[in-house]
């Protein structure tokens, strides 16, 4: 009888300790879940783009090219000859002069290439917005939070599926983002700052898609 209880006490003993075990291996899959989770959300909000980092450019320039299919935030497709800007609103504040326009910055890749087919629709999938434009560069803030509004960081629209687009033969595509920011002229000195645009689910930095076509 004392043999049998025993036996009893040392099996019991053997479950408890394989419990725990099971209990610590499931708590540190967690733990190295959670880790690997939070990894992946530190790798994807380092995606900002620096606004020094991007420069003024020519619609023209970027309108002659036949590989280039522009829309707006909407998925609108438009032409970049015909876009307006806003230019020359002047203000005095302060003491302060200072003028204030609209700018198209240099793009911003947003996606990868991959190939299309000729003639098949392309149904562009929303891709989780990542990546963000920040002003690296703040200046005048008090003033321009009266006049126009100030943002440190936008981050980027990735509303591609309104967007409708049917290759006329096999290509290689990309998309790019080009921000529309605010160039602001004072007396000394130039610089830029974010321009919002308010979507369905928040305000982004206000911008225009661009398919181009790769090879």
């Amino acid at each position: 009888m004392k043999k049998s209880i025993s036996v009893i006490l040392l099996m019991a003993a053997i479950l408890n300790l394989l419990t725990g075990c099971t209990v610590q291996n499931q708590s540190e899959q967690k733990h190295k879940s959670s880790e690997h989770n939070q990894s992946k959300k530190e790798e994807t909000a380092i995606d900002i783009n620096k606004l020094s980092s991007l420069h003024e450019i020519s619609i023209s320039e970027e309108s002659l090219s036949d590989k280039s299919k522009f829309f707006d935030l909407e998925g609108n497709p438009i032409d970049m000859r015909e876009i307006s800007l806003k230019s020359g609103e002047y203000y005095i504040i302060d003491d302060c002069s200072i003028a204030i326009s609209e700018v198209i910055l240099s793009p911003i890749q947003i996606d990868a290439n991959y190939k299309v087919l000729k003639d098949q629709y392309v149904e562009f999938a929303n891709i989780a917005s990542y990546s963000s434009v920040e002003n690296d560069n703040i200046q005048m803030k008090n003033i321009l939070q009266r006049i126009i509004g100030f943002n440190t960081i936008l981050p980027i629209s990735h509303n591609l599926s309104q967007i409708q687009f049917i290759p006329s033969s096999d290509i290689v595509i990309t998309i790019y983002f080009y921000p529309i920011c605010y160039k602001v002229d004072a007396i000394n000195y130039s610089f830029y700052t974010l321009k919002g645009a308010h979507q369905f689910d928040g305000l982004y930095c206000d911008g225009i898609y661009e398919i181009r076509i790769v090879e």
